[in-house]
Order: C-alpha cells, then sequence, then structure tokens
C-alpha cells in the first residue's frame, strides 16, 4: 500500500499580490497551509531550496520574471523542485502563448500544468496528489515516454531563439506542434534545422493535448530512400 501523503504546507510563487491571495484562498479549501513568498530569488536554486526547507509543495506562476522578482520562469522553478522531489503545479494565464517554448522547455519535469481558470481547490488538490504520485515513480500513461517519429514541417524564430515546428504522427499525424531547437543535443541541431528532417525523440504520445507534450532524447532518423513511401 502506498503511504499517505505527508504534505502540509503549500508555497505559492506569484508576483501579483492579488493573485497570489486567491490561491491562497484556494489552496486553504484543498486542506493545505499557504505561504506567499515575498522577496527576490536571483537563483532558481536558491529559491527552490527555500521552498524545499519551508514548504512539502508549491504552485508557481509561469510570468515570474516580467515583474522583476527573478530571471528565470516557474517552469524553470518547477523543474528544479522536481529534482528535488517537491511536488509543484505550473499555472498560468498564458498558456496559449508559453507552452510551445518557454514551458516546453521544461515540460517533462512539469506533471501538472493548469491554466488560471482552471485553478481551484479541487484541481490544486488533485493536482498535487498526481505530482506525488509521479515523483513516486507511478507516472500516468498521458506522460509516459515512448521512442516515436518527429517530421520537422518548419523552422522559425520566436522571442529571439530557434523553434521548429513538427508533425508527430504517433501522437496526431494532423496537428502540428512547436519546441524550442535548444531541447535538440548540440551535435545534430544545426542538422534538424530544416524543413523535412526527420528525428526520433522520446515524446508522451498518450498526451491530450498539445500543451501536455514533451520532447527528449533526440536522435536523427535514417535519410529515406527514393523508394521509401513514408512521409
Amino acid at each position: 500500500m502506498t503511504p499517505p501523503m505527508l504534505l502540509d504546507t503549500i508555497a505559492i510563487v506569484d508576483d501579483e499580490k492579488d493573485l497570489a491571495e486567491s490561491t491562497r484562498w484556494d489552496v486553504e479549501a484543498a486542506g493545505f497551509k499557504p505561504i506567499i513568498l515575498d522577496g527576490s530569488f536571483g537563483e532558481v536554486n536558491l529559491l527552490a531550496s527555500y521552498i524545499a526547507k519551508n514548504a512539502q509543495g508549491a504552485l508557481c506562476d509561469n510570468r515570474l520574471a516580467n515583474y522583476g522578482r527573478t530571471n528565470f520562469s516557474g517552469s524553470t522553478l518547477v523543474a528544479a523542485l522536481y529534482d528535488l522531489k517537491i511536488p509543484s503545479i505550473l499555472i498560468t494565464q498564458y498558456t496559449a502563448i508559453d507552452a510551445n517554448v518557454s514551458i516546453r522547455k521544461s515540460r517533462r519535469k512539469i506533471p501538472v500544468l493548469l491554466s488560471r481558470d482552471e485553478a481551484n481547490a479541487a484541481t490544486i488538490k488533485q493536482g498535487i496528489e498526481n505530482c506525488v504520485l509521479e515523483l513516486r515513480g507511478q507516472v500516468p500513461s498521458n506522460r509516459k515516454p515512448h521512442r516515436t517519429l518527429v517530421r520537422i514541417t518548419n523552422t522559425d524564430k520566436e522571442s529571439g531563439e530557434d523553434v521548429l515546428d513538427a508533425i508527430v504522427p504517433g501522437w496526431n499525424p494532423h496537428e502540428a506542434v512547436r519546441f524550442p531547437a535548444v531541447l535538440i543535443p548540440e551535435e545534430i541541431r544545426q542538422h534538424a534545422l530544416k524543413r523535412g528532417v526527420r528525428l526520433f525523440a522520446h515524446v508522451n504520445i498518450g498526451a491530450d493535448k498539445s500543451e501536455d507534450l514533451y520532447f527528449e532524447k533526440f536522435q536523427l532518423a535514417p535519410e529515406l530512400d527514393d523508394n521509401d513511401e513514408l512521409t
């Protein structure tokens, strides 16, 4: 039998005071003790260590740097807390804008992503429980990685960095997904920055929505022969 969660205090990391206070009520209604963090932390590991010493879980807004608190995003913080085995939820009101690049960079280590309008006592409680289970090794099917084909359909730039649009046939052959090129190992990245390149990657192809997809362990796929009918 899995032992019960030993969670009491949940840290809230959000630069907007009104939103932080609103989240505080939801955290209390979910049965946890909330603490709102105040002050600036220049390094993500310093903040992650502080949270680990003062709480057993966290809720992090994604856009932290925009308000002068930090020089990193909430997604980077959640990933650092994941490495420390601290169950953490990422919350954002910019899902459609940030999911493809800033959040995708750390999506492997973000078990639960909630849009701001999805965040309430029930979803926070369930989200923390899901984080705990994953950190214990009980990864749900929609989060498990599978080696699959990734076909580059377009290259572009977003916020000053290289991004790639791709079709993942094993997930959805009719919907392109954008991800930052930095996820691809440097030694093969230049080869991947062109349309038509085929790669293998580990992707959670059981995900329901594109914003839940993560990509890791990229490899170049063999080039197609003229007689090969794969596309």
